[in-house]
C-alpha cells in the first residue's frame, strides 16, 4: 500500500522491519510481527498510525487483525492435528 507522509507530503512512507522475531517465532511470529509494525518517513521519521487518513488507518487495523485471527487459527489448527495424531 503506497503512502504519502502525512507530515511532509511529499516522501513515501515504508514499513519498519520485525527485527528476526520472525526467525524466533517462525509462522506464527511472522503473523504477530506484521500485525505490530509500524511505518517510517526517510525525511520525518517514525509515524504514528492516527497521523495517517481515516481510509489508511481503517485498512491497516482491518489487516491487523485478519494477521492476529490468522495467527491464533494457526495454533487451533495445529493444537487439532495434535489432538488428532494423538488419538
Amino acid at each position: 500500500m503506497d503512502q504519502i507522509c502525512p507530515r511532509c507530503n511529499s516522501a513515501q512512507v515504508t514499513k519498519t522491519q520485525a527485527n528476526g522475531v520472525h526467525r524466533a517465532g517462525g509462522l506464527l511470529g511472522l503473523l504477530i510481527a506484521q500485525a505490530i509494525v509500524g511505518y517510517n518517513c526517510p525525511t520525518c521519521g517514525s509515524i504514528p498510525l492516527n497521523e495517517f487518513s481515516d481510509d489508511f488507518q481503517s485498512g491497516i487495523k482491518r489487516k491487523r487483525i485478519l494477521f492476529i485471527v490468522g495467527a491464533l487459527l494457526l495454533v487451533v489448527v495445529l493444537l487439532g492435528l495434535l489432538v488428532f495424531l494423538e488419538l
